[in-house]
């Protein structure tokens, strides 16, 4: 991956901030990816991501990855003792260990859930990003494409539903941090990235922020109707969740006990003393097509 732009780290909404991960501490390093032209195909296309939620966890099932190549119980000290869920087609080993202190960090927030300071941040234009698929050929079937996440500026039109109408055409932020990730495929129309590093460039209210994700996976699933649906995963640092709770201003005799909680839900990057470095996340992606001007 490369990445172009400035990284502006900030926080808000109890979200996760900007720091950096080492490559392969979530799991067996991968693969090099095959280099894919970007120069403009036939059927290159841009998807903006109208919806964005956190997967949640019900009765041990949760949507997400395998990050870590693990089936893991409360017994397995690779993931410091943290159990895996399975996913709702009946798959083993998905981690998603964020999915644990939502509840945690919406009952501090007097009940207020995250998905909608996010939806609301989407319908506004404050929080615009999209997928530039580069090299397509073919639209269902392609065994090498780049893709470009980005993130993109404009007032969106919504519909009478409330939802983001498809076909609209916005800026690039000229600013915004670029991730590039060679090697993704189309199959049978279910787009498959990385894994990767990727960066989510994100801005709600007054607070601008990079959410680094490492060994980072994407799964979209191209509907009928020209919809994208389907999950973003990865690995974030517990570093930078710390870094959030300090621009949280949460006062300094309680700085302590946030620490001691966000490690205690650290599943990856186990470290030679024992301890998990970073938490599996996912999130639950809605997009639809778009163009973008440059």
């Amino acid at each position: 991956m490369t990445r172009r732009g400035p990284t502006i780290s900030f926080v808000a909404a109890g979200l996760v901030a900007a720091g950096s991960l080492h490559a392969g501490t979530t799991g067996c390093a991968p693969a090099p990816a095959p280099i894919c032209t970007q120069a403009p195909g036939d059927h290159d296309t841009v998807i903006l991501f109208r919806g964005i939620t956190f997967t949640r966890e019900s009765m041990g099932t949760s949507a997400g990855f395998d990050l870590d190549g693990r089936v893991s119980d409360r017994g397995d000290v690779t993931t410091c003792r943290k159990a895996d869920f399975t996913s709702p087609e009946g798959t083993a080993g998905i981690d998603n260990q964020v999915s644990q202190l939502l509840p945690i960090i919406e009952e501090q927030t007097g009940g207020l859930r995250l998905d909608d300071v996010l939806q609301t941040a989407i319908d506004n234009g404050q929080l615009l990003l999209a997928f530039e698929l580069v090299g397509v050929d073919d639209p269902m079937n392609d065994p090498c494409v780049t893709v470009r996440l980005r993130p993109v500026v404009g007032t969106p039109l919504l519909g009478t539903d409330g939802r983001v109408l498809p076909g609209q055409t916005f800026d690039v932020d000229p600013m915004g941090e670029v991730s590039v990730v060679e090697g993704a495929t189309l199959t049978d129309g279910v787009l498959d990235v990385g894994p990767a590093a990727i960066a989510l460039p994100v801005q709600i209210l007054d607070a601008r922020f990079t959410l680094d994700v490492e060994d980072a996976r994407v799964r979209l699933v191209h509907g009928d109707d020209g919809s994208w649906q389907g999950v973003l995963g990865g690995g974030i640092s517990v570093a930078q969740m710390i870094e959030v709770a300090q621009g949280l201003n949460i006062p300094s005799d309680l700085m302590g006990a946030v620490m001691v909680v966000l490690h205690s839900y650290a599943d990856l990057a186990r470290d030679e003393a024992g301890d998990c470095q970073s938490i599996s996340a996912t999130l639950a992606v809605d997009g639809v097509s778009a163009f973008l001007y440059e």
